[in-house]
């Protein structure tokens, strides 16, 4: 009995040390991602002003631009799973190498999509066929001033990636800070003091993440503890971050790819139902970002471990990142289920909206724990750089929701309804799944127990 409590105890000790560090390095990380995120909602309060109209323009250009940002993670992930290795293995000229071959993999793919998006904006609005053609119009001219910033966006993830990849994830969080600050007080100004209308959200943010990479710059010019080693990418050292970074590329494009598509059988409900979907992703998006938190400091922490060949730590890290992603899905699930209409109506004036968006929330709220659970076992395998697994199943499953959202809403009594259900039914599945292949394989490397 004595033995048993004695290593109760030491076990629990080490929940708790792995429990703050892994806490510590996740605040700033989910300060990042929410200030993110008030970049979105902050645009779709004062769009939202405007009218269901603006909020579907912003929506439809968004999965455009949301679609560029997912093909820049084959450089942002990639260059931080390899860099958090390096690091581990206190490697700095090798974490240095990653650092440059990645500023010329993300250059490289900030060019094309900006040329794309410059050369055939209206090819990429009339995709969605919306009869209204104010709505296509403004749609289009957001989503060219957004390409000027194209470059700006994928230039901080990657300054993003490299930071936390050295455990620095407070200066990530400060240049977000800013630049977050600035977006929030140029909106008004742009959009309505200068009429400039959705084109004065596009603006805002363009301006603020400027300011944001000026940020990173003055840090990386003072600091020694973060560089990039030579002129030229080293081939090798590209391939790694492309190896690395291509799955959760492909899961992220196929993400906006699916929902791009999903936004299309929308879309036959009115725009009315795009903004609901637009701004229910965006209230969704509080608890992504949180559990995404936990999720990148998961992935961090078993990088490091990894690198420094210490893989007898990665189940306590799996384990507080868990519990910590459980308290934060419990929340929002009550949150979602208690007060949906008070939330859907800061966005929107529209009775329409608002119920529509209240059935939306409440039938996302019985997957949350779920997407908590897929997020934290996906942050473990993409720590030990087996990025396919967690992208392989993210595609799979949600690939499922464009023909159960088109059976379910046009062919059932459900309606509507009917691709919401689709998402949270995915969204279960793809939870469960990740749980289970993460125990298989924790159990078949002897790491331990989950």
């Amino acid at each position: 009995m004595i033995r048993f409590l004695t290593r109760f105890f030491r076990r629990e000790q080490q929940y708790s040390a792995v429990g703050k560090e892994l806490f510590k390095l996740a605040i700033p990380i989910i300060g990042s991602y929410l200030l993110h995120t008030a970049y979105n909602l902050t645009d779709m309060i004062w769009v939202g002003a405007l009218g269901s109209n603006a909020v579907a323009a912003v929506g439809s250009a968004g999965f455009f631009l949301h679609l560029g940002w997912a093909m820049a993670s084959i450089v942002t992930v990639g260059a931080n799973i390899k860099i958090s290795h390096a690091v581990g293995a206190k490697d700095k000229k090798l974490a240095g190498r990653y650092a440059t071959s990645g500023l010329w993999g993300i250059a490289f793919i900030a060019s094309v999509f900006s040329v794309i998006f410059w050369g055939f904006p209206e090819k990429f609005i009339e995709f969605f066929k919306m009869d209204d053609p104010e709505v296509n119009d403004m749609a289009i001219s957001y989503l060219v001033i957004s390409t000027f910033g194209v470059v700006l966006s994928y230039l901080n993830l990657l300054f993003i990636s490299i930071f936390n990849a050295h455990s620095k994830t407070k200066i990530s969080f400060k240049a977000s800070l800013i630049g977050t600050v600035i977006n929030v007080a140029l909106d008004p100004l742009l959009i309505f003091g200068l009429s400039l209308g959705v084109d004065g959200a596009a603006y805002a943010t363009i301006i603020g993440r400027s300011f944001s990479l000026l940020y990173f710059f003055y840090i990386y010019k003072n600091t020694d503890n973060i560089n990039f080693r030579g002129f030229l990418p080293s081939i090798d050292k590209l391939k790694d971050v492309f190896g690395v970074g291509t799955p959760a590329a492909i899961q992220r494009i196929s993400f906006s790819i699916i929902y791009i598509f999903l936004a299309r059988i929308i879309a036959e409900w009115g725009p009315s139902a795009i903004a609901v979907q637009k701004i229910g992703v965006q209230i969704e998006s509080i608890t992504f970002m949180i559990v995404g938190g936990f999720m990148q400091a998961v992935t961090i922490m078993v990088g490091q471990s990894y690198g420094a060949r210490n893989l007898t730590e990665v189940p306590n890290i799996y384990k507080a990142g868990w519990r910590m992603s459980f308290t934060v899905g419990a929340v929002t699930t009550i949150i979602f289920l208690l007060i949906p209409k008070t939330l859907f109506s800061i966005f929107v004036p529209e009775e329409e909206s608002i119920l529509m968006g209240k059935e939306y929330l409440m039938i996302l709220a019985v997957s949350q724990l779920f997407m908590c659970l897929e997020m934290i076992n996906a942050g473990v395998f993409n720590g030990l750089g087996k990025t396919k697994i967690s992208a392989t199943v993210s595609v799979i499953f949600t690939s499922l929701r464009l023909p159960g959202a088109y059976l379910l809403g046009f062919y059932t009594f459900l309606s509507l309804n009917g691709v919401w259900w689709s998402i949270t039914g995915s969204s279960i599945l793809k939870g469960i799944v990740m749980y289970l292949l993460l125990r298989a394989y924790m159990k078949k490397n002897t790491f331990g127990k989950i």
